[in-house]
């Protein structure tokens, strides 16, 4: 949650705010102190404006003008006295008669602390009725509340899914995607977006044909949870959870980088992270298909990634264009992201208390996440596990301390020819941050658990980390699983550029499968 709410988004997903009685006295208040200021601030500009006419003199009018000036003050006083009184009784009202609303009618207020240990201690204080109650009047805040059960927020997300796909079919023709005379691109993009995350949640055998992309999600239609869905403001966000955090040992929460957006990339994000909730699980098995359940990812689209990461601009009135650095050089998207990704990180641990929780990020998504781990750090927490990156342009630090982690908890992986990881826009370049391990990309051999095999590639570029029979995709599922035994280091700086590795501490596995080509 990245707001505080005093009483929840309503009787339904789209429905008018519920409130309770201690809620509207804090509002009245607060609005009674706005239009005192504004009356303050009128009255000491009639003051001056009096002061300064020398126009103006009949007898008697400067003592009338002093008369009304303190009648003013006395009343601007007795106004401010009444703002403080509507506070208190705000607290009493809250402390005594909390399911009261303005109206004298029952209601069920939700905490506005938005801390994820306050909001799992309140859930879990609550009755089943009251539990149900929440999920019918409060969807929407429900499903962005960090601390709640994952399945708690996928059935209030669904509810809001569906309540926002029928507000936004009124503007925009869910067959042909025309646009009414009042709909605007950004409506029209998260409409396709409301609509893909619809379909990762629908069964493909009640709705043919099946989107192109979505076939190559792996992880099944039951194990699937909407972790987070926000389309209050554009760009739509979203989390997709593949596994339940909540019963899981091993939880990744994984941030993708520029360009993201749910309508372009969710079906590529989706398939992803099944792989490499697939790659972790088969490393803590031995052949069981029940490991997978030990297994969450969470897909954390829930920021407004970088549009691009270079742009052609003119020069000048030459007619000449020249490439210079795009959206994605700029630390504003990582520093917007940063509070909310941490409240939810918190969120994570608060629901799997005993899990490995691993931090990752592709790209721009990493710079966000350790953006998100310093502000923790200097509040003194300590969340994560720990940290691995794919392609990261940097992540706002120079050394583990300023992540809050300690020694060999921090992994990078930089492929051969994948430049943006040399980079070190925010901080230094990852790679040079002392104590770093930097995960090999050269072409191996391994051996599984269940004593399968596989011949492993290097990944290329900046686009293929998490693609599956690439040595990247086994290391990083290897530190996601904690089998740092076979992880693959190199000690290299430059191995980037050629996929070296200089030392091994595992063994490998199996042919390689072909790369998909993911279109959504």
């Amino acid at each position: 949650m990245d707001e505080d709410m005093g009483a929840g988004d309503g009787p339904g997903p789209g429905g008018p705010t519920a409130t309770t009685l201690d809620a509207e006295l804090v509002a009245a208040a607060g609005a009674l102190q706005a239009a005192l200021e504004r009356a303050t601030t009128a009255h000491l500009r009639l003051g001056q404006a009096i002061a300064a006419d020398r126009s103006w003199s009949r007898p008697g009018d400067a003592v009338a003008d002093e008369v009304r000036a303190r009648r003013t003050d006395v009343g601007l006083y007795a106004t401010g006295l009444l703002v403080d009184q509507l506070r208190s009784e705000a607290q009493t009202a809250a402390e005594r008669f909390p399911r009261i609303g303005p109206a004298g009618e029952p209601v069920l207020p939700v905490p506005r602390d938005g801390d994820p240990g306050t909001v799992s201690r309140w859930w879990h204080d609550l009755d089943p009725g009251d539990q149900e109650e929440v999920l019918v009047r409060h969807a929407a805040w429900a499903g962005r509340a960090d601390g709640l059960p994952a399945a708690v927020r996928h059935a209030a997300n669904l509810q809001v899914l569906d309540a926002e796909i029928a507000r936004r079919s009124q503007v925009v023709d869910v067959d042909s995607d025309a646009p009414a005379d009042e709909a605007t691109v950004e409506e029209q993009r998260d409409l396709r977006g409301l609509l893909k995350i619809k379909a990762l949640f629908t069964d493909p055998a009640s709705s043919p044909p099946t989107p192109d992309g979505l076939t190559q999600v792996t992880t099944p239609l039951q194990e699937r949870f909407l972790y987070l869905l926000d389309a209050s403001s554009y760009p739509l966000k979203t989390a997709i959870a593949l596994g339940d955090p909540d019963r899981s040992d091993h939880v990744v929460v994984h941030v993708p980088g520029t360009t993201t957006t749910v309508d372009l990339r969710l079906y590529r994000e989706a398939a992803w992270t099944s792989w490499l909730r697939d790659e972790t699980a088969r490393l803590l098995g031995d052949g069981d298909p029940d490991t997978r359940g030990r297994v969450s990812v969470i897909d954390w689209i829930g920021y407004q990634a970088p549009y691009d990461i270079a742009t052609r601009k003119a020069l000048g009135d030459t007619g000449m264009r020249v490439l210079v650095p795009g959206e994605a050089s700029d630390p504003r998207y990582a520093q917007e992201a940063a509070p909310r990704l941490a409240r939810c990180l918190q969120g994570v641990r608060v629901v799997a208390p005993t899990a490995r929780l691993v931090a990752s990020g592709h790209s721009y998504g990493a710079s966000a996440m350790g953006l998100a781990l310093t502000e923790l750090a200097r509040q003194g927490h300590r969340v994560v596990d720990a940290v691995m990156t794919a392609g990261a342009p940097g992540v706002f630090a120079t050394d583990l301390p300023a992540l809050g982690l300690g020694p060999g908890t921090l992994y990078a992986c930089v492929a051969p020819g994948d430049l943006i990881g040399m980079l070190g826009v925010f901080g230094v370049e990852v790679l040079r941050i002392t104590g770093v391990t930097q995960l090999s990309t050269t072409a191996r051999r391994v051996v599984y658990p269940d004593a399968s095999w596989s011949v492993l590639r290097p990944p290329v570029g900046h686009e293929q980390y998490y693609h599956r029979g690439t040595t990247s995709l086994y290391n990083l599922a290897a530190v996601a699983a904690g089998a740092t035994d076979r992880v693959r280091v190199t000690s290299r700086p430059w191995a980037m550029l050629t996929g070296g590795a200089s030392r091994a501490t595992g063994r490998t596995a199996g042919p390689p499968e072909p790369l998909s080509d993911l279109q959504d």
